[in-house]
């Protein structure tokens, strides 16, 4: 545990910082799902208590699937608020990955239940009306509130596709997610792509 609680200490200096200027509310955001060729793209925003630490909080990618969602779960229990927005496939193909994102990390802004006044944005850096923000590189590994934003976005995601993998059993939805290995490459070759599942602007299932 304190090793855990060091852990989090470290990753939390970006939002003790803001908290010390003055700051009282900070959002992390961050998305998951941009470079599968199929399912959404999936974008959350978190404003954590600070009289509720959440402990071994990072990047969701270096999380097994069982703690993620025990993570999850507790993120939703002990945040001040959080925000969970996707884009379908089809909306991807129409406005490219990059503006559907952004777009996504708007809306969940908005749809927060507490209006944050600083956020904290993994990599990608967008203004906010009277909202400062900032973007931080690698932010999943050096921030709680990214980190928590990261978690609760891919468990939000992994369960549709997990979903998706029982509607659509040849394809293997719930073991790739999405993603182009082998298997989800050769499947799509030999049934073919299928309509707002897969992102048909995306290589190789677009055909230039």
């Amino acid at each position: 545990m304190n090793n855990l609680r060091q852990l989090y200490k470290e990753k939390n200096k970006y939002e003790a910082d803001l908290l010390a200027s003055g700051f009282k509310f900070i959002a992390g955001v961050d998305e998951v799902g941009r470079g599968p060729l199929a399912g959404p793209v999936t974008v959350a925003a978190v404003i954590l208590d600070p009289k509720k630490p959440i402990y071994g909080l990072k990047d969701s990618k270096k999380l097994s699937s069982k703690k993620i969602e025990e993570l999850s779960n507790q993120i939703k229990q002990d945040a001040l608020a959080y925000a969970i927005v996707s884009a379908t496939p089809s909306t991807i193909d129409k406005i490219g990955i990059s503006v559907a994102i952004h777009k996504c990390m708007r809306t969940a802004i908005r749809k927060l239940s507490i209006t944050p006044d600083y956020v904290l944005i993994d990599h990608e850096y967008l203004k906010f009306n009277k909202i400062e923000s900032k973007a931080i590189t690698k932010g999943d590994d050096n921030s709680n509130s990214i980190a928590a934003a990261s978690i609760i976005a891919k468990y939000a995601r992994d369960t549709k596709m997990e979903k998706l993998g029982i509607k659509y059993p040849e394809y293997g939805f719930e073991n790739h997610v999405g993603y182009g290995t082998k298997h989800h490459r050769e499947t799509i070759e030999k049934l073919g792509p299928i309509p707002n599942v897969h992102r048909y602007s995306f290589k190789p299932i677009r055909k230039d």
